[in-house]
């Protein structure tokens, strides 16, 4: 640290209902962690989803799990060497829930997938849409 550098000021951190959530002010997101679950939203006014609300997004994830997991699969076998169970991770990005009742799943992180990604998008229970990129 130089003689006139400030130390970084922390990422805003409140608690609500035992959840840490963080704004990221380097990104410019809110992040926190629940039922082990990383969720995010890229707006400047976090929505907080209730907990039942998040308990229900939760549900429809775990039962929309393997459909996610063979499309990724079928996709990451014309990517090459990519492939499922490669380190990957996902977050639930939940800035439209409160307005359209949608949620997007981010998948992203393998070793082997560089830097692609892909988006599933849900609503009722059911992906609505699917995006891939990188």
């Amino acid at each position: 640290m130089g003689l006139f550098s400030k130390t970084p000021k922390p990422n805003p951190t409140i608690t609500v209902e035992g959840m840490e959530i963080t704004f990221q002010r380097e990104h410019e997101w809110w992040e926190f962690t629940y039922r082990g679950t990383e969720f995010c939203s890229f707006e400047p006014a976090l929505k907080l989803p209730t907990k039942s609300e998040l308990d229900a997004i939760l549900d429809s994830l775990e039962a929309l799990k393997p459909e996610m997991r063979s499309r990724l699969q079928k996709e990451l076998r014309e990517w090459g060497d990519a492939k499922l169970d490669d380190g990957e991770t996902y977050s639930v990005d939940v800035q439209d829930y409160a307005a359209e009742r949608t949620f997007t799943v981010s998948w992203s992180g393998g070793a082997s997938w560089a830097d692609l990604g892909v988006d599933f998008m849900i609503k009722d229970g059911a992906i609505i849409d699917e995006s891939w990129g990188d």
